[in-house]
């Protein structure tokens, strides 16, 4: 198989009406459809439920996704109906097998044609996006996992035909050495397979989060929560003429759903690595600010302890002999650390509610556990505000606290002796 070529098309009349167009090479091609079939009884079915589908899921941009297979002259001949056949039957048991590969069931139609300039027989086929439920097909359509499943179908049906596989089989090696040769080009140039770039998705991913996560526990600040990002060399996906509120901010004064960053090629969203929305990293670095703040206020009120005092050394004339004079021992008071177990408890809720929402964000979650995690997560989104707030009220009871207990020794010592 020549070529593999995958795109999204979002209506489904400028499709029909592709195939209901006249030849484009009525000479070599009079017909421009050599064939047509569908999994349902007719293409008007086809049409019907598709538009039903379409029409229910209103959220999803893409109705349709097109895939093109071209074929080698030497693969099978435009001219000959048993050629034509077996493309058509290549065509379809390709369909097959990606839909049984992604277990699920999605309307499609295959149109065989070679109309085209180079005359070669290809096959159109328009397959639904929409489920019954509404929902798109899961992780989308990737043309490099098509490409793999595509090299093991098409060889096994030529094996299956007695047919030559030195076509498929000089593709099959020349996407090998363009993977071991390839070291990063991007996916709209790729020819065969995957790149090495595309590999290392999973590793740069990882590393993308623990950078945010490591930042978000960092900063203070929105402007200082991107700084640490990109001293890592993960960059901002941006239009350069936005601020940087704009990139947390909508027009209507909420916040945006999350911040689109790249590393070597490699896409993430901050919704996606952290399971946090904007607004949640941005109430995150409040927090960080008043904790830091706070930290500062307490370092400013604690009075500086002298372990030792400087005196003149007594100077004994007759003898002309320094006389160092008895160290004073001087007890250095240690002040308790405020709040540790109401700071750990909070840190304990707020671990808990991020990893609350990365489950949440998995599609692989089952039912059972999504429902008993949304409803603990309102729970455990109270108790760290409540946290929040007693933290920093329980604070400024501990300094009243102190100063009354500095007042009563103060008065103790002062009171004279009985």
């Amino acid at each position: 198989m020549s070529v593999l070529f995958v795109e999204p098309s979002t209506s489904l009349i400028q499709a029909m009406g592709y195939l209901g167009e006249q030849s484009h090479n009525p000479d070599q091609c009079p017909d421009r459809n050599l064939m047509v079939d569908s999994n349902y009884p007719d293409i008007s079915s086809f049409f019907a439920e598709t538009e039903r589908r379409i029409a229910k899921a209103n959220r999803l941009r893409n109705h349709l996704y097109s895939v093109r297979l071209s074929f080698s002259r030497d693969e099978f001949d435009p001219t000959q109906a048993a050629d034509q056949d077996l493309a058509f039957d290549l065509s379809k048991e390709f369909v097959e097998s990606w839909l049984k590969e992604k277990k699920i069931n999605r309307p499609y139609v295959i149109a065989l044609q070679a109309d085209g300039k180079s005359g070669l027989l290809h096959t159109h086929i328009y397959i639904c996006n929409p489920g019954a439920n509404g929902k798109g097909i899961p992780k989308g359509v990737s043309a490099l996992k098509m490409q793999d499943l595509n090299d093991r179908v098409t060889r096994k049906f030529m094996l299956k035909h007695d047919r030559s596989t030195a076509i498929q089989d000089r593709l099959m090696a020349n996407k090998k050495q363009h993977d071991h040769n390839s070291m990063g080009a991007s996916v709209g140039k790729q020819h065969y397979g995957k790149s090495k770039a595309n590999a290392k998705t999973v590793d740069n991913k990882e590393y993308m989060k623990k950078t945010m996560m490591s930042a978000l526990k960092q900063a203070t600040s929105r402007q200082e929560f991107l700084q640490l990002i990109l001293q890592q060399n993960i960059y901002l996906n941006r239009d350069a003429n936005k601020s940087s509120d704009d990139l947390w901010i909508r027009h209507d004064g909420g916040f945006r759903k999350s911040l689109s960053f790249e590393y070597r090629g490699t896409p993430g969203r901050t919704a996606t690595l952290l399971g946090l929305s904007l607004e949640q990293i941005d109430q995150r670095l409040k927090w960080n600010a008043k904790l830091k703040q706070n930290q500062n206020q307490k370092q400013l009120s604690v009075p500086i302890q002298h372990t030792h005092q400087h005196k003149q050394p007594k100077v004994k004339f007759h003898s002309l002999k320094l006389v160092k004079p008895k160290a004073k021992t001087v007890t250095k008071t240690v002040l308790p650390k405020p709040h540790l177990n109401l700071q750990e408890l909070l840190n304990e809720k707020y671990r808990e509610l991020i990893k609350i929402n990365e489950q949440l964000s998995d599609p692989k979650l089952p039912k059972s556990k999504r429902e008993y995690l949304e409803k603990i997560k309102p729970g455990v989104v109270q108790a760290v505000s409540e946290l929040e707030s007693a933290f920093f009220v329980g604070e400024t009871k501990k300094e009243v606290w102190r100063r009354k207990k500095k007042e009563m020794e103060l008065e103790k010592e002062s009171a004279p002796e009985s």
